[in-house]
């Protein structure tokens, strides 16, 4: 890996964590549901949020492994200044012209 390069997580992460919530929610709607179609609705959604939750974890994850560049504290603050400089040339620019 190169110096000053960290490799990203990717989102296959958050896309797990996120199935895994909705099966919270849904379960948690379950929980509250009294019988009837509501119920049997909640049950198979609760089954297909079960079954992409196990898609998700079993897939392979990629072998492209994208890098992200490091930035140091001063690198950022530039880049900070230069955004806040810009944004008070384009509203002064209004203002004047």
């Amino acid at each position: 890996m190169p110096r000053g390069s960290t490799p990203s997580t990717g989102s296959r992460n958050i896309r797990i964590g996120a199935a895994v919530a909705e099966i919270e929610g849904l379960y948690t709607a379950l929980r509250a549901a009294g019988q009837g179609g509501h119920r049997d609705r909640l049950l198979t959604e609760l089954a297909q949020a079960g079954r992409r939750l196990s898609e998700l974890a079993l897939s392979q994850p990629s072998d492209r492994t994208v890098m992200v560049p490091s930035r140091s504290r001063w690198r950022r603050r530039r880049v900070l200044a230069a955004k806040g400089a810009g944004w008070i040339a384009a509203r002064t620019s209004r203002r004047t012209g």
